[in-house]
């Protein structure tokens, strides 16, 4: 599969990222609209994560595939999935799918600000309709 490319010409709009060096481009569609964001269980390859380093400068958020690692070396853990709250990447989940108990069991939440109660709920909400996406008839939170 090929890669984006990194430079795109005259595509968009020209943007200012405060705080984040470089040239940016903005789809020009989107500058006359209000932001509405949404809570998402991200996949590892994300095209708004796989960039680890602009992940890092755009959104202050570390984050490693550590499916290579050996256990005994991860942080987040196997596939770990990030979590992104409205316009921010709050955390990460370490979770399974124990298909024989039907079960999306959650090892873990990484959190990488404190969570709120809304943000709390809308991640369950997450989970749940991740649980249902694979089929699984629960969630099992960690204790």
């Amino acid at each position: 599969m090929p890669m984006e490319p990194i430079h795109v010409g005259q595509a968009g709009e020209p943007a200012v990222v405060d705080g984040v060096k470089g040239e940016w481009r903005v789809d020009p569609a989107a500058l006359g609209d209000d932001f509405v964001g949404r809570t998402a269980l991200l996949s590892p390859f994300d095209r708004l994560i796989h960039d680890r380093v602009r992940t890092l400068e755009l959104f202050d958020f570390e984050y490693t595939l550590e499916m290579y690692k050996p256990a005994a070396q991860r942080r987040w853990g196997y596939y770990a999935l990030p979590i992104l709250h409205g316009d921010r990447l709050v955390g990460k989940i370490d979770a399974v799918a124990d298909r024989k108990a039907s079960v999306l069991r959650v090892n873990v939440v990484h959190k990488d600000e404190a969570f709120t109660p809304s943000i709390t709920a809308a991640v369950r909400a997450e989970l749940a309709d991740l649980a249902t996406w694979l089929r699984l008839a629960a969630v099992e939170l960690p204790k």
